[in-house]
């Protein structure tokens, strides 16, 4: 029984196929380093998220929840025949309770990231009219409401006191009887947490 012939390839047709496939051959250490970094780089100047990563890896580190609007001393809260600013104030008539802090400020006051992290904005138009909300690290928010004017986007990476937005009066806050405020929550998880016990002021 003769056996089936098999067709030799040349030398030449070879090297031409190590040329096209070298990830079939063996690479060099620094080649390999180099895909890798080169992967890296495509990934933290193409998808919002590596400065999260970045700075996990760095164990980056910085205060806790800076006030959302530059003020020295006590931050100023609303105050007027629709209600007050604090956390836990009734709303609705009772029915229900206040989820933050409404700080009370000039329209058009810039408003300020409280701490790093990535931007998401919306609009409610019987709620907190345009409004901001950044994910940090460990599963905490925060919610910035009624602003007249976002300057982040979606996906956007801001740092701890870059502006975000202004002060308005947008949303349910849009009556002549109610002061211009930022409203302002904390959120971990799901559970909403007074402000007033994260704050720090501005140095």
């Amino acid at each position: 029984m003769t056996k089936p012939l098999i067709p030799k390839s040349s030398p030449s047709s070879l090297r031409k196929f190590r040329f096209y496939f070298p990830s079939l051959f063996k690479l060099r250490r620094k080649t390999l380093i180099g895909v890798w970094v080169y992967c890296l780089l495509i990934l933290f100047f193409i998808y919002p998220v590596p400065p999260l990563l970045f700075t996990a890896f760095l164990n980056f580190k910085e205060p806790g929840f800076l006030s959302p609007i530059a003020v020295e001393g006590k931050i100023p809260l609303r105050s007027d025949i629709f209600g007050d600013g604090h956390f836990g104030a009734r709303r609705g008539g009772g029915t229900r309770r206040h989820k933050g802090l409404d700080i009370r400020a000039d329209t058009g006051e810039p408003v300020l990231a409280s701490k790093s992290g990535t931007v998401k904005t919306g609009w409610v138009r019987n709620g907190m009219g345009k409004y901001v909300r950044i994910g940090h690290r460990g599963n905490y928010y925060t919610i910035y409401g009624h602003l007249t004017k976002i300057t982040v986007k979606d996906n956007q990476w801001a740092w701890q006191g870059d502006k975000i937005g202004e002060v308005g009066k947008t949303g349910n806050a849009n009556h002549r009887g109610v002061q211009p405020h930022l409203h302002f929550g904390i959120r971990y998880k799901n559970k909403y947490l007074d402000p007033l016990k994260y704050l720090q002021a501005h140095q």
